[in-house]
């Protein structure tokens, strides 16, 4: 037993582990918190363009598509996409955000979220554009951040759940209080044109109860679809992704 250290725990209980064991997890968090310093550096470059997608026109007019998508709300504020680690957000054109201050608890909650494997953010900044939430991030999305590994939205979805980050309550037209700082965006699968069409309308009528242009249309993001990680260009769009505006 030379080679074995008795560590004692809670009132006496008692637990034998050998020296070589404490080492090596004694190594192996070291190791982890090297990488969570590194990680927290922040990077010189965003790993990507926001996605961008195309223009789709009046939903009421458009062509129905085909297979499986998710409709999410077309929410008015500024993109963000946000390194975790570091809290360093920058804007739709590859710039950083000069307003980051603003959305200091957002970015705690998101670091916080690194270690469970969110690294990269794809976010709506909500602030000064109307009176309702603002300093709130709403996660639209989730960014691989090795380039290898490309899920589909509907498991990066799923994985954005597993985070049990609240649900923004706004596309019900409730609005009560203070808005946590980092909220998810609400995204409902779809298979018809009527599905989608009920969506749009309801988040149309969500305005007109938020007393405000809080929504400004709908986006539809193809189910199979792999994040549109690109730094070629930030007016670079997607056809996996379709957005309708509102035609007043």
């Amino acid at each position: 037993m030379s080679d074995s250290i008795v560590l004692s725990i809670f009132d006496g209980e008692r637990c034998i582990a050998t020296r070589a064991a404490l080492e090596g997890a004694a190594r192996r968090l070291a190791e982890k918190r090297q990488r969570q310093i590194e990680a927290a550096k922040p990077p010189s470059l965003p790993i990507t363009y926001p996605a961008r997608p195309i223009q789709g026109g009046r939903l009421e007019l458009a062509p129905p598509k085909r297979g499986v998508w998710f409709a999410e709300p077309k929410f008015n504020g500024w993109r963000a996409l946000v390194h975790t680690p570091s809290g360093t957000m920058w804007n739709r054109h590859g710039s950083k955000l000069t307003i980051a201050h603003c959305f200091k608890d957002a970015l705690d909650v998101l670091r916080d979220l690194a270690d469970e494997g969110l690294i990269w953010a794809d976010c709506e900044a909500l602030e000064r554009r109307h009176q309702i939430a603002r300093g709130t991030l709403i996660v639209l999305d989730a960014i691989p951040h090795d380039p290898s590994f490309t899920p589909s939205y509907a498991e990066r979805r799923e994985f954005l759940e597993s985070l049990r980050i609240p649900q923004e309550p706004f596309s019900s037209g409730l609005h009560e209080g203070d808005a946590a700082p980092l909220l998810l965006t609400t995204s409902r699968m779809v298979t018809t044109p009527n599905e989608s069409l009920a969506f749009y309308h309801s988040l149309r009528q969500a305005n007109h109860c938020l007393k405000a242009e809080f929504f400004e249309g709908v986006v539809m993001k193809r189910a199979d679809a792999a994040y549109p990680v690109q730094l070629m260009s930030p007016t670079e769009e997607c056809r996996a992704l379709v957005k309708h505006r509102f035609i007043a």
